[in-house]
């Protein structure tokens, strides 16, 4: 009887022992899952986000095509000069825009006469409306252009409006233009058109009296930009300027016609006959293919004014007369 008194709490401790230890290794296993879980968690979190952080770098680098809605996108301006702008390609230039308009409209008005007040401490340009005649400009080939050239922005000088990137000014220097004050007037009125240009157009000028007027402006080595610091400089050297010699702008002409590119308007004036030079030896020395407008002012009655419509008339520009006080038509 004591004997299997004493061994029956020897076999309820091993048998709790044996369920201890199996609870023990139950957490452990358990504890091992947990651990495992949640590193293989970790794990797939990492990929997750390197795959997305991989994902949206590529999208950032790549093209606007690809860029997801809301995604931040840098965008780069670049300013071009008015020397890269005209340089382009024809299917690239600027879209045409209207020319500028100023005291005449150019399909109404082909000559109108203004008077040039001597007063040598001012210059005064009045126009007037009694000498205007019917206009040239018309549906056909005969009639005058409207002095339009190339795409881009605009000026006037006298009166005539232009439009384009490209402005050259063939202005006469000889000795009559000391009267009457005429080459304060048409420096004064040149000064005017310069600035009216978009500061992205470019310009050429050219004085000339028997020959080109050399180093006027000193400055000008090639098209100029028609910036206001530039064309403050460069007006301040007309005032240098003395008349002299005889009228012959074939010269000017070849000059204008030798730059590179070529210009899109020009702007010719003259107070003289300009024989030898004629509409008919202009034809012949424009480059094939060119469509350079050429506008024509006549200054005074010595101008030839029948050969001027007709340079202007053949080059779809207009014609502007100028008439100096105390001369008649």
């Amino acid at each position: 009887m004591g004997q299997k008194a004493d061994s029956t709490p020897t076999q309820g401790n091993a048998s709790l022992r044996a369920i201890s230890d199996y609870r023990h290794k139950e957490r452990l296993r358990w504890k091992k899952r947990v651990l495992s879980f949640i590193f293989a968690g970790i794990l797939i979190s990492l990929l997750v986000h390197f795959n997305i952080a991989v994902l949206l770098n590529l999208l950032l680098r790549g093209g606007s095509d690809g860029s997801p809605e809301g995604a931040m996108t840098t965008i780069e301006f670049a300013m071009q000069d008015a020397s890269s702008l005209s340089d382009m390609p024809e299917g690239q230039k600027l879209t045409q825009q209207e020319s500028v308009q100023t005291e005449a409209s150019s399909d109404v008005l082909t000559s109108t006469e203004a008077t040039l007040e001597a007063d040598p401490s001012t210059t005064s340009l009045n126009a007037k409306s009694s000498s205007m005649s019917p206009s040239l400009a018309g549906g056909g080939t005969t009639g005058m252009g409207g002095g339009m050239g190339g795409s881009g922005g605009g000026t006037s000088f006298f009166g005539i409006s232009s439009s384009g990137t490209r402005f050259c000014y063939i202005v006469d220097a000889s000795g009559s233009m000391s009267g009457q004050n005429r080459m304060a007037a048409a420096i004064a009125e040149l000064t005017r058109s310069l600035k009216r240009l978009p500061d992205f157009a470019r310009f050429y000028v050219l004085f000339y009296s028997s020959n080109v007027l050399p180093n006027i402006p000193s400055t000008q080595k090639g098209w100029n930009t028609a910036r206001s610091s530039t064309i403050r400089r460069m007006t301040k050297e007309f005032e240098s300027i003395r008349p002299g010699g005889g009228t012959n702008p074939g010269p000017a002409f070849a000059k204008a016609l030798s730059l590179r590119p070529l210009p899109e308007v020009i702007f010719f004036l003259t107070d003289g006959v300009i024989a030898p030079f004629s509409a008919e030896k202009l034809r012949e020395m424009m480059p094939d293919g060119s469509r350079i407008v050429v506008n024509t002012i006549a200054f005074g009655v010595s101008a030839n004014q029948e050969e001027m419509i007709s340079i202007a008339k053949s080059n779809r520009g207009q014609y502007r007369f100028v008439k100096s006080e105390g001369t008649k038509p």
